[in-house]
């Protein structure tokens, strides 16, 4: 068994917050742009990975989608669809470097992609965690 950093279990927990109101939000699309859904897709897609990471006592080398699938490379198995999904979210908010910053609006029927790689980055991170969860890819 490897290490578990401490706060892993705040991460799973953060990680269903967000995604229980991203599921919420495509009911009140006048509140919830397609800007909005996607940054809450994102944070808890975000936290799952870290609760995945900080569950095998690792921590990731940076926090964009990119970066984060391929931390994870050989150690969890994403989807191919979610790791295309998780990179066109990149590719929609470049932030990371002042002298290629960019950001592009996500178009609304982009909405149930983003959620789709919500849940199963949901599932991955439920099933990986779970007492006797998977140690292999």
């Amino acid at each position: 068994m490897v290490n578990e950093l401490v706060d892993w279990k705040t991460f799973l927990e953060e990680g269903r917050s967000y995604h229980r109101t991203a599921q919420g939000s495509v009911r009140r699309p006048e509140v919830f742009t397609s800007e909005i859904v996607q940054n809450l897709a994102a944070m808890g897609i975000e936290k799952y990975f870290m609760a995945l990471f900080m569950h095998r006592g690792m921590l990731p080398r940076n926090h964009t989608m990119g970066d984060l699938l391929s931390d994870a490379e050989g150690i969890f198995a994403i989807e191919p669809e979610v790791a295309e999904t998780l990179l066109y979210m990149d590719s929609l908010q470049r932030i990371c470097s002042m002298d290629d910053f960019e950001i592009s609006s996500p178009r609304r029927e982009d909405i149930p992609r983003f959620l789709s790689a919500l849940d199963a980055m949901a599932r991955l991170a439920e099933r990986e965690t779970a007492p006797g969860g998977t140690d292999a890819p």
